[in-house]
């Protein structure tokens, strides 16, 4: 009896390239949504790969943290390089805000202050700074945006609004795109109009109440 050529091949392995891919993928998921108390249990579950194959990799949670927010700082980077190049100078710094809180972030894990990322932090926003107030000089120039805006400011711009779609968002849809508009609209010298509509005061009684406060029956509250 003829053996099929693959029987007894050996199994295939996945391309280490392919691991540490999927590993930072799922790392950044699950910081994002847990901060710095997500276990490595977790993200090698989520990875699809063994917690030895994990661990092989970064011997440490803290080490793996710092792998997130490095790449995490890059794909920032890569953005404002992207927007640069693309966008025209009055809109480049909307875009670029825009284009950040579409992507994944690591701001739960910095704003807890993961241990060991202290400078993996700081080489990061070395990195990002220089593209981004460049951004910023070109806007300033087209008189779109105030003068007196510095990246510190879009940075914590990023962070509340971040903060805004994980308290608000799963219970009233929109209220961090709406949270952008507003701050983006602060940013500019005059204001503009906003495409959201604000929250009730219904739903924002229901979500700063929490478990136990009944959310409203209707979209429709008072707006006030």
């Amino acid at each position: 009896m003829n053996v099929p050529a693959d029987r007894h091949a050996p199994a295939r392995r996945r391309d280490p390239g392919s691991n540490l891919a999927r590993i930072l993928s799922a790392a950044g998921e699950v910081f994002a949504e847990q901060g710095y108390d997500a276990s490595m249990e977790q993200v090698a579950e989520r990875a699809n790969v063994g917690i030895g194959t994990l661990y092989r990799r970064f011997p440490s949670k803290a080490a793996l943290v710092s792998a997130v927010v490095r790449t995490t700082h890059a794909r920032t980077r890569q953005i404002a390089v992207a927007v640069l190049a693309e966008c025209p100078a009055a809109d480049g710094v909307f875009e670029f805000l825009r284009r950040c809180i579409a992507t994944p972030s690591c701001w739960r894990v910095i704003t807890a202050r993961a241990p060991g990322i202290g400078e993996t932090a700081r080489h990061g926003v070395d990195q990002i700074v220089p593209v981004v107030d460049r951004l910023l000089e070109n806007a300033r120039r087209s008189g779109a945006i105030r003068p007196d805006v510095v990246f510190a400011d879009l940075a914590v711009l990023l962070m509340s609004v971040r903060a805004v779609a994980d308290f608000f968002d799963p219970q009233v849809p929109a209220s961090s795109a709406r949270h952008l508009e507003l701050a983006m609209a602060g940013l500019r010298p005059d204001g503009a109009g906003l495409a959201n509509p604000p929250m009730t005061t219904d739903q924002l009684t229901a979500v700063l109440g929490g478990p136990g406060v009944p959310a409203p029956s209707s979209s429709v509250g008072r707006a006030r």
